[in-house]
Order: structure tokens, then sequence, then C-alpha cells
């Protein structure tokens, strides 16, 4: 891990999807090792400006690569055949395909007779979850033009992100994980998807991870289906970006779980 982690200091660029990507690692803690990936975008020229104002601040050229700092952690087992790594996600903005295909291709170039993969261990058919109950669904689409909403016809805001939450009566659930998410799947694109004429296009589940319970995606647009949701778990600089060390806390705390179902303390 420390081979490849070494070897992506600096950027990694990819002019076909005009991305680019490299490793600001923090010190490893045991078997983890943990850190920001600078993930960053180029191929269009811009002009920066302050909000509300005109005056051109910055005009950004097509070579130019916007960065943003994204967490992720890899813990590695010392005995056994898969580990667990956590990335975080900005909007569209995901950089967990480019690391993990760089990261197999290089081990696997490397190793012989094993091999390595990487799959997301959250879609609604696997076992570690599917047993746990739901306690409550969200239904959520974003950028809603505000005239769509009557209550916000005076607000300045001209679009909203919409979330409707649907909890089930106190001390029951909606079911079992497995149960529900397959329902879920199953009214997309549905009049059961649409309420007081907004349709939904985001469907969530809220159940038990890592001691809390967490928004797990069923359905959604750019592949959040699976994605654990920690929006509302983690402090904010005045940047706008996640702290780091909240960010370390709440994936040490979901590894954690995840190493607990599968059986690897």
């Amino acid at each position: 891990m420390n081979t490849f982690i070494q070897g992506k200091l600096t950027n990694t660029q990819n002019n076909n999807i005009e991305r680019s990507w490299r490793l600001n690692p923090r010190p490893p803690e045991g078997r983890s090792y943990g850190g920001l990936v600078e993930y960053g975008t180029f191929g269009i020229s811009s002009k920066m400006r302050s909000s509300g104002e005109n005056d051109v601040l910055f005009e950004r050229r097509s070579d130019h690569v916007e960065e943003i700092p994204l967490y992720y952690q890899i813990w590695i087992p010392e005995n056994a055949n898969f580990g667990f790594a956590a990335f975080q996600s900005y909007r569209d903005r995901s950089c967990v395909g480019q690391v993990l295909s760089s990261f197999t291709k290089e081990y696997n170039d490397w190793s012989g007779n094993t091999r390595l993969t990487a799959r997301k261990v959250m879609p609604p058919a696997e076992e570690m979850y599917a047993q746990t109950p739901v306690k409550k669904l969200i239904l959520s689409r974003k950028r809603v033009p505000k005239d769509r909403v009557d209550i916000l016809q005076d607000l300045p805001p001209e679009e909203v992100d919409i979330e409707l939450s649907i909890s089930a009566l106190r001390r029951r659930m909606f079911g079992r994980f497995t149960d529900v998410a397959p329902l879920i799947e199953a009214a997309n694109g549905t009049a059961a998807m649409v309420i007081n004429g907004i349709e939904f296009d985001e469907a969530s589940a809220l159940i038990s991870i890592g001691g809390t319970y967490r928004k797990v995606g069923i359905i959604g647009p750019e592949n959040t289906a699976g994605v654990i949701d920690i929006t509302d778990n983690v402090e904010l600089q005045e940047d706008g970006h996640p702290l780091y060390e909240s960010l370390e806390r709440v994936a040490t705390q979901i590894i954690v779980d995840f190493r607990e179902q599968y059986g690897m303390n």
C-alpha cells in the first residue's frame, strides 16, 4: 500500500475524461491508510466572479485544473482476502473509480498469482445489512424551481432541494432493508414517486450503521444507490469543505462496523 501511495503524490491525468488526481496522505494508523485525494477537473475555460457581482476576478483557461479535496480511508487486514475502503464524493464528483482502477491494475500487474477486485458492498442485495430494519424512508429531488412550492413563492432562492421524510409510527419499522429496497426500486418512475405534482427521483432508507442511523441510497442519479450519506454527521469548515477529523471519525466508525459484521475484529 505504501508503494502505491508514494507513487501517486504527483498528478495522474486522464485527458479522455478530463480528470486528474493525486494523493495527499496522512500518517497510517495501524492497518488503516487515509488522507485526501486532490481531485481535479479541466478541459473548459470559465470566468470567476464574486457572488452577486459582475467584475471578473479570474479567467480560467481550459488547461487549468480545478481541484477539490476528497477524503479516503483504506483498511487492509493482516490475514484475510478482503479489506474495506471508504471514499468521499461531492455531488457528481467521485474519485473512487479513478483511484481504485489504478490501484487494482498496479496490484494485479505486480502480484502474479492473486487478483484484486473492487466492488461496492452496499447494494440492496448485500447480505450484511439485508436484515437491518428500516426506520425511515426519505424521498428527495434537487434543484426544484420555487414556483412548484407555494410556501416558497416570496422567499429568495429560485431553486431548492426538496426532501420528504416518511417515518413509521413509534417503535415500528417499515421492514427489513432487503424487503423495502425492491419495492422502492419498482416504484421508481411511477405515480408512487409523485407527491403534490413533484416527482421525486431519489430515495434513501435510514438504517443503523456504525452505531447510529444513516441514509443509504436506494435509487438516484449518478450511481448514488448504495452510497452512505454522512452529510448530517460531519462538521463543515469556513471554506465549505468537511473538517478532515470529522470525516475520519465517521469513516472509521463505518469501517469498524463493516469489520464487525464480517467477523474481522
